[in-house]
């Protein structure tokens, strides 16, 4: 992979070119592997879909049954067996409800549950919302998904060419940069960088005056 030769590294992705840290040296490649665009969209990938989609369903409808097992009785070896108990019944294309009455079944058969079958038809209804809240939630998290942020590492002081690209080429994207390295005593950061500066990124610290604080310390009242 080329290594990242300029001053200025940087991590994260900018236009499918992933730029990245590896053992102490600073690398880019182009971006690999299906979008999630493309996963969620393409008829290729509906069977993918699909799969995904009874994973997730099983997934929370064991785990729904399984909040009634007795403490004395979780374990891992108990939640593998559930999650293999839901994947085979999400399979069989069984209502959501009749899964978890079967899977209810299947630990009471166990043992190993704390509610009573009339108490669970009870909490059927309950469940069935929960399950659905969920899914919701997952379906708005997934729109929500945050932007990547493309964190810069400057290690000298930046070029009158640098400062203009960070002026002009940075709108499309969410960055950030920590001032790590040599400068001079004197030397403070750029105004362009301002509301960009981190403290802190991966053990690598800024130490250098901010920009808020330089345009604080240049300011005199008028009499």
């Amino acid at each position: 992979m080329p290594n990242q030769t300029s001053s200025i590294k940087a991590i994260g992705t900018v236009d499918n070119v992933s730029f990245y840290e590896e053992k102490g040296e600073y690398r880019a490649r182009a971006k690999t592997g299906v979008d999630t665009h493309r996963f969620k969209t393409d008829k290729a990938f509906a069977p993918s879909r699909a799969s995904s989609d009874r994973f997730g369903t099983s997934n929370t409808l064991w785990s729904l049954v399984y909040r009634y097992a007795l403490p004395a009785f979780k374990s891992q070896t108990l939640c593998s067996l559930c999650r293999n108990k839901g994947i085979a019944l999400i399979h069989q294309h069984l209502e959501d409800e009749e899964v978890l009455r079967r899977l209810f079944e299947y630990l009471d058969s166990l043992q190993c549950l704390s509610v009573s079958k009339e108490d669970f038809e009870l909490l059927l209804p309950i469940l069935l919302r929960e399950a659905a809240h969920r899914a919701f939630n997952k379906q708005a998290k997934q729109k929500k998904k945050k932007p990547e942020v493309v964190t810069f590492i400057i290690s000298e002081p930046v070029s009158e060419e640098d400062k203009e690209l960070f002026i002009h080429e940075t709108g499309d994207f969410k960055w950030q940069a920590v001032f790590a390295g040599t400068f001079p005593k004197d030397y403070e950061i750029p105004i362009c960088f301002l509301g960009h500066v981190v403290d802190e990124f991966k053990g690598l610290r800024t130490t250098l005056l901010m920009p808020t604080e330089r345009i604080k310390a240049d300011w005199v009242r008028r009499e």
